[in-house]
Formats: structure tokens, sequence, C-alpha cells
């Protein structure tokens, strides 16, 4: 297919590639005339090498590609499920039909190769050593260019699988025609190598200084949209995967910006969602309607995360409040069932000294509408049903479990009932509301979260060879009350037998029989359940009484409850310790009873079967937990690699989730169809252009 590519030229240097459309220049200064406004300090800027101009030109480019990261990966996962309201393009693309590149605005690789060209343009051009002050003052910025650059080709490999790995800056046609394809293609098993080799290794964690971004509603701080390169080394280290050392390399990454930032999941954050002492029956009749929802936008709304203090969001992507102040992001909200509009409002003032002056100022609104083109899915909500809500009564003062599901469900859906005119009766119906809570439109995209690193350094340290310890990140939380115990264990030799009981005889006609480690677990003096063995905790470098982690909490808890208050030493002096259930004989989300629901019986079943379990738990943490926040089919993909690679049979595990996302409206069938399809790994990518030069 070619392409009419002067139409999309608006800069100097026009390069005509049908594979990618490039619509870069050499002044990329330019770019970011309709990016936020910025309050630069006393930073000063002087040419296009040293200009802030260029990296706030990155992005705007960014910025382009922010909404289409979670409309593809969650119109492709099994938490949203399509409407007789989308259109044909996203239809395609819920349903695997893989609509051709450029068919929709969706669907343009060029938009992520003008991030990469723009990037690779800035270092070409920064002299990283310029000093001011003693200061090589280009650096902070430098290395945001080189993490951002591997963020963009890394959401590449996974929307596309393999892609041209160009680090050159393409600023004629020569650099086209000279380019070798076939040498340089890259996917999940040798990206990382080519970033090392282009310098991603020496990137610093200094950060340029900028003050506050004004989107013309809201102010938002600068430090928001910085990439971190830890956690983009840890998630190109967990993508390939290659072996054990990679799992414990990004897990590694996650810990020590964990360790680094402040990282403990607080009582205050999973506190959003817990139950007040209310009256027994009336939390059975609708549990959620007594549960702080004040906290929940307070602390616990990861689009709003700009005005909030519980500094859960790392990175996020900034959208303007209207075209005058830049890129305005509504795609998500719109897709999801929310019309947004976008006003604006002028104002005329008179400053101290007598003269008038102009101020501008905009606001996006969002309007519910039953033409959702996507809503939660069956599958989302069986997850969330399946889940058992831990209470601790004050009144009554005792545990009480509550069949009522994960509460964050409550929180990451609106119950909205529509009246229409031509209707025979009102029309209910739940949206996916993360994109505007409470009818208020989020001015952020979060593309990192404090919960997010936990779940990934949770998946990383599993496949590293620590099912219990990554467990115990979802139910209690890494701290030194809550730290796995070292279990005892013997060797079983168990005679094997038929469903009858009959002995299984072998070829000679003796009975047979298997042999297998058991472990005899133990509870710690604060009730956590966890076993180990020895080995594990010498090899993990793990400090427990760690200051940062004396008040963490289990992500689990945050959607189903923790239970009875613990303190250490029985004093509230001491930092306040939980577990999820509240007491020992509880067998609410512990390990063994937990991973019986996989199929797997931790006293007999082999390591590489419990890792497998857990990361099947884990899967089902990220579904709660990060809902329409534009990650599931990539994790989803990334997990079933894993089981592939480990010898389990991950394609037809990535299948079957997301086949079955609407069984239930299917009167309880599987789309045979969608699951045949996802059965050959090559329909979980988009196919690139052709490549060739005009």
């Amino acid at each position: 297919m070619k392409y009419n590519y002067i139409q999309k030229m608006r800069r100097s240097v026009a390069v005509f590639i049908t594979f990618f459309i490039l619509h870069s220049s050499f002044f990329i200064f330019s770019s970011c005339s309709d990016m936020l406004t910025i309050d630069t300090g006393d930073k000063s800027y002087t040419n296009a090498n040293d200009t802030l101009y260029s990296y706030l030109g990155i992005l705007k480019h960014v910025q382009d590609i922010a909404e289409r990261q979670v409309i593809l990966n969650e119109l492709r996962g099994d938490l949203v499920s399509p409407t007789t309201y989308i259109t044909d393009t996203l239809h395609a693309i819920a349903n695997f039909d893989n609509p051709a590149d450029g068919s929709c605005s969706m669907l343009d690789i060029s938009d992520y190769y003008a991030v990469i060209n723009n990037c690779n343009l800035y270092i070409a051009n920064c002299d990283t050593n310029a000093v001011k002050s003693n200061i090589k003052y280009m650096l902070s910025e430098y290395y945001q260019v080189q993490t951002i650059r591997a963020w963009t080709y890394l959401q590449l490999i996974q929307l596309y699988g393999e892609v041209p790995y160009i680090s050159e800056p393409i600023a004629s046609l020569d650099v086209v025609k000279n380019f070798n394809y076939s040498a340089n293609l890259v996917n999940k098993d040798n990206l990382l190598d080519r970033l090392l080799a282009d310098g991603l290794d020496k990137v610093g964690t200094t950060f340029p200084h900028y003050g506050t971004y004004n989107n013309g509603a809201i102010d938002i701080t600068a430090s928001l949209c910085y990439f971190q390169p830890q956690l983009v080394l840890g998630d190109l280290y967990l993508l390939r995967g290659a072996n054990t050392g990679d799992y414990q390399t990004a897990a590694n990454y996650y810990w020590n910006y964990l360790l680094s930032h402040n990282g403990a999941i607080t009582e205050q954050y999973v506190s959003a969602t817990k139950l007040r002492g209310m009256a027994a029956q009336l939390r059975l009749d609708d549990p959620y309607a007594y549960s702080s929802t004040n906290n929940w936008g307070a602390y616990a709304s990861f689009y709003s995360a700009p005005n909030t203090g519980i500094n859960d969001v790392i990175t996020s992507i900034p959208s303007s409040a209207n075209a005058q102040f830049g890129t305005m992001l509504m795609r998500v909200a719109d897709i999801f069932g929310y019309t947004p509009t976008s006003s604006q409002n002028n104002e005329t003032t008179t400053n101290s000294d007598g003269e008038e002056e102009s101020n501008s100022s905009g606001a996006i609104s969002v309007i519910p509408t039953y033409k959702a083109q996507a809503i939660p899915s069956p599958r989302y909500k069986a997850i969330s049903d399946a889940q058992t809500y831990v209470n601790w009564d004050i009144v009554n003062m005792e545990r009480e479990d509550l069949l009522c599901g994960d509460a964050r469900y409550k929180y990451a859906t609106a119950q909205v009932i529509f009246s229409e005119e031509g209707f025979t009766s009102d029309i209910s119906m739940r949206l996916a509301s993360k994109a505007a809570r409470g009818m208020t439109f989020y001015y952020t995209i979060p593309i990192y979260r404090k919960t997010l690193v936990w779940l990934r350094f949770a998946e990383a340290i599993n496949r590293a060879g620590f099912p219990q310890i990554a467990f115990a990140i979802l139910k209690d939380g890494l701290n030194e009350y809550n730290w796995p115990q070292i279990g005892q264990t013997r060797s079983v030799r168990e005679e094997i037998v038929d469903a009858e009981g009959n002995p299984v005889l072998d070829e000679e006609g003796n009975p047979s029989y298997r042999e297998y480690t058991q472990y005899f677990t133990r509870y710690n003096q604060y009730g956590a359940l966890h076993y180990v063995d020895s080995a594990e905790i010498a090899d993990f470098k793990f400090d427990p009484t760690n200051e940062i982690l004396r008040r963490n909490y289990g992500i689990h808890a945050r959607g189903c409850g923790y239970g009875e208050w613990r303190t250490a030493g029985g004093t509230t002096a001491e930092s306040p310790v939980t577990n999820i259930t509240g007491y020992n004989d509880s067998t609410v989300f512990d390990f063994a009873p937990r991973l019986l629901l996989e199929g797997v019986d931790v006293k007999k079943a082999s390591k590489n079967d419990i890792i497998n379990a857990v990361e099947n738990v884990i899967s089902d943490e990220l579904a709660l937990e990060l809902a329409f926040e534009g990650y599931r089919f990539s994790d989803l993909v990334r997990m079933a690699n894993h089981k592939n690679a480990s010898g389990y049979d991950g394609t037809a595990w990535l299948a079957a989730k997301i086949a079955d996302r609407d069984v239930q409206a299917n009167n309880g069938t599987r789309n045979n169809d969608l699951y045949n399809k996802l059965l050959n790994p090559s329909n979980w990518y988009f196919t690139k252009p052709t490549w060739s030069i005009k």
C-alpha cells in the first residue's frame, strides 16, 4: 500500500517510506508549539542542541500514541467486550481480524517511529558534555530521551512482534536507501541487546527540574511525565525472559526502584475500599455502600493523580483541556462510553500596573452514553466475583468473610441508567469508568503506577524461582512481620492407586510408586502463612527489616480487605501489621488453598507447577488492579510466552482467556472461532506495512 506522505508533512524534511511514514525534521524544537505551557524555573536554553523544546517535542509525539496503548491493549484483552456500537475497524481489532496499518488512527506505526526518530535526532545532536556552573546540564534530558526511545520500541514489539530497529536519525532519503532492513529486525529476544549497545545501560537516574505543566485546567507536576530507566529496563528483561537470570535481573530493577522511591503499599492506600462498622446485614445487602468512597477518590484515583497525594502514579501522559493548549486525549473515555466535550473560557484582568491581560482556560466534561463501544466483560466480573472480601467488624470485634467479590470492580466501573425516547424501558449498564470516574474527566493517562511495579516484581521474582515471595506480595506485603518462614521438609514415597483405590502396576507387575518432597508449613508469630526452603532465603538478597517496608501491605487487600489489625509486640507505638485473613485457621487467599483452585497441591506439586500456578494468580490480580488502564493484552502475551518457554501451553491459556471473555453472554459457550484464531501466535500481532521506498 502506498501513501501520499506529503500531506502528512508539516516540517522541513520529508522521508518517503511506505513502511513507517516518518514525519520528523532537523528542527524538532518547533514540534512542541501545541505542547503544554511549562514553568522551566531558572534553567536557560540557547540553541537547538540544548533546548527544552526538543525534549518537549518528543513528549508531544508520545501524546500521539498514549491513548492507543490503552485502547489496543484493552480491546484485545479479556476484560472488555465490544458492543454493537463499536466501529468496524475497532471491531476488527477486538476480533483479531488484523486490519491493515493505516486503516484507522489507532493503527499507524508511523506515529511510533515519529517518537523514535525525534529521539534519534536529539541523541545525535545533544552535547552531553556541555557544562554550566560545573554541571553537565544536558545529561538529565539525554537520559530521558534514551529511556523514552527504549519504551517506545518496547511498545512496538508488544504490538507488532518484530520491527526494524533504527538508531540513526533519518534526515535524508540516503539514510533510508542505505538501511539494511533484514539485518536490523528486533523482537522480544534481541531488542534489549540493541538498546544496551546503543547506550541504555549507561543511562542515569537524574531528571530535569521543570516545575509544572499547565494544561488549561490544572497544573500537572512535570516529574509525573518522566520515564524511569529502572522500570523500562525491568520491563525489557521481563519481556525477554530468556532464563532465570533475566527474571532475577528484572526483579532487581523493580526492587531497587521501590526501595529508592518509598515504594511501600501503605494502609492508607488499601483502606480506600475498607468496609466500615455498619450493621452486618446492611453490609451483606450492599457491602460497598459502606466503604469510604471519598477515600477512593482522594487516594486511589489513578487518572486524577496530579491532584492527589497518594503518590501511586509514577509516569503519566497529560491531556490538554482544549485544542488551544495542545493535544486532547479523549478517545479512551469516548470508546468506554463517555462523550467528552471541550470548552474554553477567556477572561481579561488588570494587573498591578493597570495593564489589561488576557487569560484563557479550558475544561473537558463527559456525559455517559449507552452507545459505548466497549464495556466491562463478563469474564472481568467473574474474576471479581470469585474473590472473598475479608472484613473486620469493629462493632462485634470479629472477622467476617463476605462473598461479595472484589471491591475494585465497584470502583473501576459505573452503573448507569439511561432513559431514552423510543425504548420501552430504561437501559441499565456498567461502563468502564477509570477515565471518567464520577463523571469527571481525568487529564492524565498513567504509564507506570507503584502497584503495577509491585505486580511486575511479583511476576519476575516468581519466574526467578521464588513463588512464595511472589504470593506474599499479593497476600500480606513483604515486610519483616510477614516474611516467609523456613519450612521443614521430608521425602515421601507414595504408592500410586487408580480411581477405585487399586494399586497401579508397573511393567513387571509390581506396585508403582512416586517420590516427592513434602513441606510442613508453619505459621509465624503474626499469623502469616508461607513457606520457603533455606536455599531460597539464602539466594534472594532481601532485607525484610528495611524501614521503607515497615508499613507495607498486600496488594490483594486493596480489593478484598485485610481482616484484624495486628501490632508488632502488641503495642500501637510500633508498625501495624495485618494479614488478609486475620486468623490462622482461615483459608481465604492463603497460598495452598488458592493454588488448589489452580489445580495444584503445593505439598506434592513440582516447583515448576507451583510457579505456573502463582503466575495464574498474579494474572488475576493484574486484572483486578489494572483493568482498563492499557496493559492487559501485553500482560497476557508476556505470561503466555513465559509458560511456553517453561513447558506449559501458554498459547492455549491465552486463547481460552480471551475467547471466554463473553462466555456468560454467549449462553455459557466459548467463542471457538476466536479461540482457534488465537492458537496461532502470529495472530497476536499486527501486520507491518511492506517495506519500500518511494
